[in-house]
């Protein structure tokens, strides 16, 4: 019998090539990144080599599928943490995501939505800070459009990290100018984004262990807390290999 999930996490963007570094793909890029993280850790677990990151092409799940083990170790090599995790990537519409989530929920026979993480760009938080929201008030993810169609889906009692990329600083640019745009050097938003993904990939961390949001909100929420020095980010392409084209 196959093992349990231990928790699905669904990366929100547009699948189309031409938007993949862009601000509304946030999600994307942070599967990606967290991907690759993953087998980073692994590699260092079992001191094998290294390869990408394996997604599969599920169009009768309307996604991108990474399915693996994750496990963490204690300094003297024991096993610490163990985790089954599903990395998802809609390949519908943006706003059409929750009938690519609810595919998945079934196909995995996952009925504790506690289980799911959507992350996803949020116009309403500064460039470099995370905030994170489980059911609630849903004001602040309005105008959001794949968050408001997986809601009206599955309902709302589901865990949203959201990555701030703040807003266009002319009012002239429209937001829809603005989230289908790269993230850019000018400002160190790309650094800024980059510290980002790190953070949310330790907050997500966290809340794997200890299901705890209280805790995690804690720790990483706080916009206040940008560190003095920040990592230079050549670009925001994490590589996959994805098969099943």
């Amino acid at each position: 019998m196959p093992r349990p999930i231990d928790i699905i996490v669904v990366g929100l963007g547009n699948p189309e090539p031409e938007y993949a570094t862009t601000r509304h793909n946030a999600g994307y890029i942070f599967i990606d990144y967290l991907a690759n993280a993953m087998a980073l850790a692994q590699e260092q677990v079992t001191q094998g080599a290294r390869s990408l990151p394996k997604f599969y092409r599920r169009l009768d799940l309307s996604a991108d599928i990474h399915d693996t083990i994750f496990t963490s170790s204690s300094n003297n090599g024991s096993v610490e943490n163990s985790f089954r995790v599903i990395l998802m990537k809609p390949l519908t519409a943006m706003n059409e995501s929750g009938l690519a989530v609810r595919k998945v929920l079934q196909h995995f026979a996952v009925n504790d939505t506690k289980k799911l993480v959507v992350v996803a760009d949020d116009l309403n938080t500064l460039p470099g800070a995370l905030m994170i929201q489980s059911g609630g008030d849903l004001a602040a993810m309005k105008g959001h459009k794949g968050l408001e169609n997986i809601v009206s889906t599955i309902g709302k009692e589901f865990i949203r990290f959201r990555l701030g990329v703040g807003r266009p600083i002319s009012e002239a640019t429209q937001i829809s100018q603005w989230v289908l745009s790269p993230f850019g050097k000018e400002n160190r938003e790309m650094d800024l984004f980059g510290y980002l993904l790190h953070l949310t990939t330790q907050a997500l961390y966290d809340y794997s262990i200890h299901k705890d949001l209280r805790r995690v909100r804690k720790k990483f929420v706080n916009a206040k807390k940008l560190p003095n020095k920040l990592t230079e980010m050549s670009g925001l392409v994490f590589p996959v290999d994805t098969h099943g084209f």
